[in-house]
C-alpha cells in the first residue's frame, strides 16, 4: 500500500466516524449527552450494509445488539401460528433492538430489510463498557431505552389497529 492509499483509508475512516457520530448525536437515545460519550459510541459501533430481504434479527435467536438505521427501511415482523405479521416499518434514524443493550433474552420479533439498508450496530458488550467508563449516564440511558420501547409499543399498536380498521372485516377477524 502506498502513502496516498493509506491517507485515503484514514480519510474514509474519519469520514465514517464523523457520519456515525452525527447519526447518533441526533438520535433520541443519544441527543443531549456529553459529546465524548457519543463519540465513544460512534467509535465502538459497527456500520453494516444489508440487501433488500436480508434478515437482521431473527425471532427466537439470542439478542445481543441494537441497531440504528442510517439509510433504508426495515420491516419489524412477528411470526405467530405460522403466519408472519408486519408490526411496523422503521426508517432512517430509527432505533430498534434497544432492549438487547440491557438484558439477555431471545428476540421476540424479526427485522428484515425492506430496502437495501445501512445500519449502525451497537453490541451489548460495547454498551456496558461505555457505561463503566461513564457511570453518570447510566440512569439517563436506561430511562431513554425504556422510553424508546414504550414509544415503539404505542406505534406498533397503532399500526396494527390501523391495518385492522382499514382492512376487510372478515380478514381482520381472522387476525385477532
Amino acid at each position: 500500500m502506498n502513502s496516498s492509499t493509506a491517507v485515503d483509508k484514514e480519510n474514509q475512516n474519519a469520514c465514517r466516524l464523523t457520519n456515525d457520530f452525527e447519526l447518533l448525536r441526533h438520535s433520541s437515545l443519544f441527543s443531549g449527552l456529553h459529546l465524548d460519550v457519543v463519540k465513544l459510541f460512534a467509535y465502538l459501533s459497527t456500520r453494516r450494509n444489508y440487501r433488500q430481504g436480508d434478515v437482521l434479527i431473527e425471532q427466537g435467536n439470542q439478542a445481543d445488539s441494537a441497531f440504528i438505521i442510517n439509510d433504508g427501511t426495515i420491516d419489524i415482523t412477528i411470526t405467530r401460528k405460522e403466519r408472519e405479521v408486519v408490526l411496523q416499518q422503521l426508517n432512517k434514524g430509527d432505533f430498534f433492538g434497544e432492549l438487547a443493550l440491557l438484558a439477555q433474552f431471545d428476540w421476540f420479533f424479526s427485522a428484515r430489510a425492506a430496502t437495501d439498508i445501512q445500519a449502525l450496530v451497537i453490541e451489548r458488550s460495547s454498551f456496558q463498557k461505555i457505561l463503566e467508563k461513564y457511570p453518570d449516564y447510566k440512569d439517563q440511558l436506561i430511562e431513554r431505552i425504556v422510553q424508546l420501547r414504550i414509544d415503539r409499543l404505542i406505534d406498533q399498536t397503532n399500526f396494527i389497529l390501523d391495518k385492522l380498521v382499514f382492512s376487510d372485516t372478515d380478514q381482520a377477524a381472522g387476525i385477532i
